[in-house]
């Protein structure tokens, strides 16, 4: 994708797993250029048999909140039952809310949560967290299925608010080895004078890319000099803490990312449908 300076961008896509992997497909087919180069692998809990009796005593709890749809469809694995209607249903954003839907048997039966309007843009547990306070009755008993190691805000607003609060690790995050070819592309990018732009869909993926890149004093350069591309406000922050100051909110398509690009430095393009508590795939992770 040439800049209204004249200068190609290489557009590095982050997200990890499928939705990744095709994001940076469809840039390419657009006629980007765009690399695949994803912060994270997300690979099956190192606990599953705990993950399998929290989803056997489904019933039991009022609420059942899912960090990002890699949770939605490794709980969905180890379901036998459907979805008990009387279980609510809290999704940290709309990508969530549709895995939650296509996935969870018997969820159209059950109330389901999820930010809605100018709050969802802020990303993550601060905008579900505004719209579970307005629940009547509140809820007693909470179940958090999510990552190894993922936030502890929302359990902790939860917990100071009374409800005893569970949790599901349904993945783990693993931080990506890149392969020889994708190092082989990044630096022919650099080396084609390219600039370069990444596209942030968590805050863990911030200092992630900067420890991947910064083994490499000129790759540690080029990145400080890249546009930074961000799906919510949080990372958005995260960004601007690391150094960042080429920072441009977009959401995760083509279109968004291309109009970001091609937008003023600076300019913050407020994203609407975004959710990643943590970073989100919609690939099976098959629990065993």
């Amino acid at each position: 994708m040439t800049r209204a300076d004249g200068r190609a961008s290489l557009i590095l896509i982050t997200r990890p797993q499928e939705p990744g992997r095709l994001l940076a497909a469809h840039l390419r087919d657009a006629g980007c250029d765009a690399l695949w180069w994803p912060a994270f692998d997300l690979l099956p809990p190192q606990d599953a048999p705990a993950l399998r009796s929290c989803v056997a005593r489904l019933a039991q709890f009022d609420l059942v909140v899912f960090v990002s749809p890699a949770a939605v469809q490794a709980f969905a694995a180890a379901m036998t039952d459907a979805w008990p209607g009387h279980s609510t249903i809290a999704a940290v954003g709309a990508a969530t809310r549709s895995a939650a839907l296509a996935g969870l048997p018997g969820a159209e039966r059950a109330r389901i949560i999820a930010p809605e309007g100018p709050s969802a843009a802020d990303g993550g547990s601060e905008s579900l967290w505004r719209s579970l306070q307005a629940l009547e009755p509140a809820p007693r008993r909470v179940l958090i299925v999510r990552a190894q190691g993922g936030r502890q805000w929302l359990i902790e607003r939860l917990l100071a608010g009374g409800a005893q609060v569970e949790q599901a690790v349904a993945y783990r995050r693993v931080a990506h080895v890149p392969a020889p070819v994708q190092w082989a592309a990044l630096r022919a990018g650099k080396a084609a004078g390219a600039r370069l732009a990444l596209l942030y869909s968590s805050t863990e993926a911030v200092p992630v890319l900067a420890a991947q890149l910064g083994r490499d004093e000129e790759l540690s350069a080029w990145l400080a000099g890249a546009v930074a591309l961000c799906v919510h406000r949080r990372i958005e922050e995260a960004l601007r803490t690391s150094g960042h100051a080429d920072i441009r909110r977009c959401d995760p398509d083509v279109q968004s990312i291309r109009d970001a690009l091609r937008s003023d430095p600076g300019a913050m393009r407020p994203a609407t449908a975004n959710d990643q508590a943590d970073p989100a795939s919609n690939s099976f992770l098959r629990i065993s």
